[in-house]
């Protein structure tokens, strides 16, 4: 009878089960292998930030004069050039600067 009982205690959902672990074999010997396995990359730092893009090339004074004479073409031909947003005017200097330059979409 009582090695009944002690069979019905030891089931998981019984009331009067003892307070102590049931023994499993994985658990000692998974925690003392994780303990003796190195942390991966202990002492790695993580990567520095790419360096930031360097400047764009500063323009000579042909070029600065050369783009200030095509400004004041495009202030004399475009209808409309002090109204426009300054994303539309950058692309017309751009197209501008293309076909003075020689390059063709």
């Amino acid at each position: 009878m009582s090695e009944l009982l002690k069979k019905v205690n030891s089931q998981p959902g019984s009331p009067f089960s003892s307070p102590r672990p049931t023994y499993s074999p994985y658990a000692k010997s998974s925690k003392s292998l994780l303990r003796k396995i190195a942390p991966l990359h202990a002492n790695r730092r993580t990567p520095p930030p790419p360096p930031p893009r360097p400047p764009p090339p500063k323009k000579s004074k042909k070029q600065l004069e050369l783009e200030e004479k095509w400004e004041m073409e495009l202030e004399e031909t475009v209808e409309g050039w002090y109204c426009m947003p300054e994303g539309e005017r950058a692309a017309l200097r751009r197209a501008k600067r293309d076909a003075e330059m020689g390059f063709e979409d």
